[in-house]
């Protein structure tokens, strides 16, 4: 609609004046040196492979919507064994590497991965067959074989001041307002077995520290224990597990923030694990297998704990949505629900893939390590996922 002024040469100095402004306003917009910040996502596993496992593809998609990552492994993933903890690291640092490259690639062309020929029904451990795990993810093997190409940060992770105490951190390519990605590594001791320490009392571990009711119990960690060298990690006690988690928050002030499943109701350690039927294939008929890892639920208690303090900061400006992931047991029922595309199967599979080129103990019963291609590689949870968003924690 054209706009009547009574005064038509006043009207001329009016439309040039606006049009002054506005071009001035572009022009300062343009000139802003300080971009928004993205959008953090705050992801607290036990293991270096957990996020990958349980997590993906949500986080791949997270980092093509524009979000940073932030992750923190709890513990060290070794037990007693530093230089394999080290590896496990260096995996998981590889495997984000990639995730931005694939990331990447589907910025730039949101198509590009959706012409996969195969097809993933059932079995994360034998995706082709009941006896072969030779799934080729064709058209695109040759491109999700390869490492990822993001610039790193302290590839050995670089001492970091979160809270009270200096934490191992790496950080992957920059973004706006930060790294596209940081992993935080606390390092504290694993248990002796998958349903926790029933049979080596003498360690601690998530399990025992978190049910414990003696506040000077400790989790040492895998790393030197000398306080004068420098990756030394000295250990904690329930509450200061915690409020490193909070620190961590805090410095963090994620949007969305994902744990692994605490299993409420659910009996993981031993000696009253749960074990439910293997649904897998044909091979796998009348097995069971136990219902997650005694560190994947005691870690996510313990984040559960550190979100309900965070929020309840009386200083606490916004609240982060929270999201919870199952793990093993995922496999194990092979819900239709629950499983991926052949094209998340293969994006999955390239991240894990370029993890497992690390993590020498990593592989499929111990027959197709990483080392014999991609085309072979395979692992349980690879063609799984579901995480649910929680109300509160």
């Amino acid at each position: 609609m054209l706009l009547a002024i009574r005064y038509p040469k006043f009207a001329a100095k009016y439309i040039s004046a606006v049009g002054l402004l506005i071009c001035f306003a572009q022009y300062t917009r343009a000139q802003d040196p300080s971009p928004t910040p993205a959008p953090v996502d705050l992801n607290i596993v036990a293991h270096q492979d957990d996020d990958i496992l349980f997590m993906n593809p949500d986080i791949l998609n997270s980092v093509v919507a524009g979000h940073r990552q932030v992750t923190v492994y709890i513990t060290s993933g070794s037990l007693n064994d530093e230089a394999y903890a080290r590896t496990r690291e260096a995996g998981a640092i590889a495997g984000y590497q990639k995730l931005l490259q694939l990331a990447d690639a589907i910025i730039a062309d949101p198509n590009h991965f959706n012409d996969f020929t195969g097809s993933f029904d059932r079995d994360s451990r034998f995706p082709a067959s009941c006896v072969d795990n030779c799934f080729s993810c064709d058209p695109h093997a040759v491109e999700l074989s390869t490492p990822g190409t993001a610039s790193v940060d302290c590839p050995t992770p670089c001492p970091l001041h979160i809270g009270s105490r200096d934490l191992a951190v790496t950080k992957i390519a920059d973004g706006p307002g930060g790294p596209r990605v940081m992993l935080i590594f606390l390092r504290v001791q694993v248990p002796c077995a998958v349903d926790g320490n029933y049979t080596c009392p003498n360690q601690v571990d998530l399990a025992e520290l978190f049910t414990s009711g003696d506040p000077q119990l400790q989790i040492k960690s895998d790393f030197p224990d000398d306080p004068h060298d420098p990756d030394y990690t000295p250990p904690y006690t329930k509450r200061q597990l915690i409020k490193q988690l909070v620190d961590i928050l805090n410095f963090v002030q994620p949007n969305k923030v994902r744990t692994q499943d605490p299993a409420k109701g659910v009996v993981v350690d031993a000696p009253n694990t749960l074990f439910i039927p293997d649904l897998g294939c044909d091979t796998c008929a009348g097995l069971s297998n136990f219902y997650d890892h005694s560190d994947h639920v005691a870690g996510a208690k313990f984040a559960r704990q550190a979100i309900v303090r965070y929020d309840n900061q009386p200083n606490s400006q916004t609240q982060p949505s929270y999201f919870t992931y199952k793990g093993y047991n995922l496999e194990w029922n092979e819900a239709p629900r629950t499983r991926l595309s052949a094209k998340y199967f293969c994006l999955k599979k390239s991240i894990l893939f370029n993890y497992a080129l690390n993590d020498g103990q990593f592989a499929l019963c111990s027959t197709f390590p990483a080392e014999n291609g991609f085309n072979c590689f395979s692992y349980e949870n690879i063609g799984y996922q579901e995480g649910q968003q929680r109300q509160s924690p």
